[in-house]
C-alpha cells in the first residue's frame, strides 16, 4: 500500500469516527431535559412491582385531589427478565376522564380520547384582556349587564359561538368532530363584577382538544400492544420480553418510563425524560394521609426510594438524603416543633483515577465524601466547610489536540502548550490567566504517580485537589499531535455555605457534622406549601369523606425547563481506538 493510500484510508477512518460522534450526540438527551426519578425497585426473579402516579414520575397525578389513573404492573420471571405479557399498563376511566401516557384526557366514547389542555380552579376574565386557550382558541368577555355576561369563543380571532350567561350558571362550548358534537370548553360563571372595567370570575374551567385520537385493540406503542379498551379501563401488555442487565438504561413505555439499572446489582430506578417543551412541573413523592379525627401520632420518612427527586447514585447504589415528618397526638392542624426534619449523611467513595488513591489530604485522603443536597450531588469537605459542587468526575476519555483548550467550567480551562517526544506541556488557566503549569511524561513522571496532573488549591483552610486528570498517552503525529486524557475530576472553588443556625425555608440548621441536619424551630400550620430547603417543598390538601376529615402530605420539587430532548437510547457503538491513533500518527 502506498503512503498516499495509507493517508487516504486514515482520512476515511477520521470521517467515519466523526459521523459516529455526530450520531451519538444526536441521541444523547439534551442537558435541559427534566430528569424525574422514581422509586428504587428490585428486578430479581419473582419480584412483582407496581408503579403508578403516586410513586413514579411520568404518570399523571392530581395533587389537588390525589387522583391517579395509570399503573404499570411488572413481574420478573428471572433476574432482569419480564416475559411477554407480564408487563401490564392500565389506565382506569373515572367520571368520563382518564390519563394515557402521562397526560389527562376526556373520554368522548370508548377508545376516543380528547386531551385535557387547560384545567383551572378559578380565573378572572376582564374585558379587553382575553383568555388565551391555546391552539388558536381564546375566550372573550364581550360585556356584562348586572348579573349577566356575554362570553364569546374565538378561533384565530374569528367568532365560533357566543353565549349570554347568568351569574352562577354552567357553560360549555362545543364543536363537531367527525359528524358528532362534543364539548371542548366548559366551566362555571362564578361571579360578575359590573363596573367601569367589567370583569367576571370563572370556575372549574376545562378545555379539551378538538383533535381527539382513537385507541383500538391491537394498536402498538413501542414494545406494548393495546389488549383491552372498555368504558372502565384501557390496557396494554408487552408483546415481547423485556430484558435488563446491570448498567442498562432501557425504555419501558415509549416517551414515558425508562429503567436505569444499577451498575453492580439487580436494582433499578424508573426515570421520565420529557420530550415536551416544558412549562412547569411539580414532581412529587409518596403521600402520607392523616385522619384529623384520629389522635394517633403519625409519621413518614421519605428517602430516594419514595421521593424520586432526592439524590441517588446508581453507580454505587447509594443515597444520602432523608425527609421526616412527625405529627403529635393532637393533630391540631400543625406540625410541632422539631416535627419536620431534613438530613443528609455523607458517604465515602473512591477516586476513579487509580493514582489518586495515594492522595492524602484531610477529607480527600484516598477518596472523598459525597452527599445529596436539594437532590443534587456534592462533595463534603468536612465540618463547617459547606459543600462543594462536583463539576466533573467521570470515566470518559478525551482527546486534546496541541494548542486546543478544554473548558472545565467556572472559568477554568486546560490547554496543551506543546508536545515534545513523549512529554506534554499542560497549563491550567482561570479566566485566561495561567494558574498552574506542568510537564507530564506518561509512565515516567507526573504530579502524582506517573500519569496524573494535579492542581491543588486551599479553600477555607482546606487543601482541595481542585482539578486532576490522568494523562494516558501522548500521540505524536507528523501534522496532528494530541494527548489522550482520562478520569477528569474537578471541584468547584465556590463552596455552598451551610452553617449551624442558618435558615433554609422554614427549617434551621442544627448540625453540620458528621451529617447535615435541619429542623423546624417553630410549629408549622397546615395550609400553604411548606418550603423545606431552597428546592424541596411539602404540599398538602384536605378532604372530607363521610364526615371524616383528612389531610394528605406529599414532598415535591418544582422544575421549569425548556426542552427539545428525546429519550435516551440503548444503542451502543464500538469505536476502534487504533483508528484514532493511526489518524493522529499519520502513518
Amino acid at each position: 500500500m502506498t503512503k498516499y493510500n495509507k493517508r487516504f484510508n486514515m482520512l476515511i477512518y477520521f470521517y467515519i469516527i466523526l459521523l459516529i460522534f455526530i450520531s451519538l450526540t444526536a441521541i444523547i438527551p439534551a442537558s435541559g431535559a427534566i430528569d424525574q426519578r422514581g422509586p428504587l425497585i428490585s428486578i430479581t426473579a419473582k419480584e412483582h412491582i407496581i408503579l403508578n402516579g403516586e410513586n413514579c414520575p411520568g404518570f399523571y397525578y392530581s395533587t389537588s385531589s390525589g387522583t391517579y389513573y395509570e399503573s404499570l404492573d411488572l413481574y420478573f420471571s428471572e433476574d432482569g427478565l419480564i416475559d411477554t405479557g407480564n408487563a401490564t399498563y392500565t389506565s382506569k376511566i373515572t367520571s368520563g376522564s382518564t390519563a394515557f401516557f402521562g397526560k389527562k384526557y376526556k373520554v368522548l366514547e370508548d377508545g376516543l380520547l380528547s386531551e385535557s389542555l387547560i384545567s383551572y380552579g378559578s380565573r378572572d376574565l376582564q374585558q379587553g384582556n382575553d383568555f388565551d386557550l391555546g391552539n388558536g382558541y381564546k375566550l372573550v368577555l364581550q360585556g356584562v349587564n348586572e348579573d349577566s355576561a356575554l362570553l364569546e369563543l374565538q378561533r384565530n380571532s374569528h367568532p365560533v359561538t357566543s353565549k349570554s350567561l347568568k351569574e352562577g350558571s354552567k357553560f360549555n362550548f362545543t364543536t363537531i368532530i367527525d359528524g358528532t358534537e362534543y364539548v371542548i370548553l366548559e366551566g362555571i360563571l362564578d361571579r360578575v363584577l359590573y363596573s367601569k372595567d367589567p370583569i367576571v370570575r370563572l370556575k372549574s374551567v376545562n378545555q379539551y382538544s378538538d383533535t381527539p385520537f382513537k385507541l383500538k385493540v391491537g394498536d402498538q406503542y413501542g414494545k406494548f400492544e393495546v389488549t383491552e379498551v372498555t368504558g372502565k379501563n384501557i390496557e396494554l401488555k408487552n408483546r415481547m420480553p423485556l430484558r435488563m442487565q446491570p448498567g442498562d438504561y432501557i425504555t419501558i413505555l415509549d416517551g414515558l418510563i425508562d429503567i436505569r439499572v444499577a451498575d453492580n446489582a439487580y436494582q433499578a430506578c424508573s426515570y421520565n425524560m420529557t420530550k415536551d417543551v416544558i412549562k412547569s412541573y411539580k414532581i412529587k413523592g409518596t403521600s402520607l394521609t392523616v385522619n384529623l379525627s384520629d389522635p394517633t401520632p403519625n409519621s413518614c420518612i421519605w428517602t430516594a426510594d419514595s421521593f424520586g427527586m432526592l439524590f441517588y447514585d446508581p453507580e454505587y447504589s447509594l443515597s444520602t438524603e432523608r425527609l421526616e415528618l412527625n405529627l403529635d397526638d393532637k393533630n391540631d392542624h400543625r406540625i410541632p416543633e422539631g416535627g419536620l426534619v431534613y438530613e443528609s449523611l455523607p458517604v465515602r467513595i473512591p477516586y476513579r483515577n487509580p493514582e489518586m488513591k495515594d492522595y492524602g489530604e484531610n477529607w480527600f485522603d484516598g477518596g472523598y465524601s459525597v452527599l445529596g443536597w436539594d437532590g443534587e450531588k456534592y462533595a463534603y469537605p468536612g465540618h463547617d466547610q459547606g459543600i462543594v459542587n462536583i463539576l466533573m468526575d467521570d470515566d470518559n476519555g478525551r482527546l486534546l489536540y496541541s494548542g486546543e483548550e478544554w473548558d472545565l467550567g467556572e472559568g477554568y480551562t486546560l490547554k496543551i502548550d506543546d508536545i515534545k517526544s513523549d512529554k506534554v506541556y499542560l497549563t491550567v488557566l482561570r479566566n485566561n490567566i495561567a494558574v498552574y503549569s506542568s510537564i507530564i511524561s506518561p509512565g515516567k513522571s507526573a504530579d502524582l504517580g506517573t500519569h496524573t496532573l494535579l492542581y491543588n488549591k486551599t479553600i477555607k483552610g482546606i487543601e482541595i485537589p481542585l482539578f486532576s486528570v490522568y494523562v494516558d498517552n501522548v500521540l505524536k503525529g507528523n501534522e496532528n499531535s494530541g494527548v489522550s486524557l482520562k478520569y477528569p475530576l474537578h471541584f468547584s472553588e465556590n463552596p455552598v455555605e451551610i452553617k449551624a443556625g442558618e435558615m433554609f425555608g422554614t427549617l434551621t440548621v442544627v448540625e453540620t457534622s458528621p451529617k447535615i441536619r435541619l429542623e423546624n424551630k417553630n410549629p408549622i400550620y397546615f395550609g400553604p406549601d411548606i418550603e423545606v430547603t431552597e428546592e424541596i417543598y411539602i404540599g398538602s390538601f384536605e378532604k372530607t369523606t363521610g364526615g371524616s376529615r383528612s389531610v394528605t402530605f406529599f414532598p415535591f420539587m418544582n422544575k421549569v425547563e425548556n426542552v427539545d430532548s428525546i429519550l435516551p437510547t440503548t444503542t451502543r457503538w464500538s469505536i476502534p481506538a487504533m483508528s484514532v491513533e493511526e489518524y493522529l500518527i499519520g502513518n
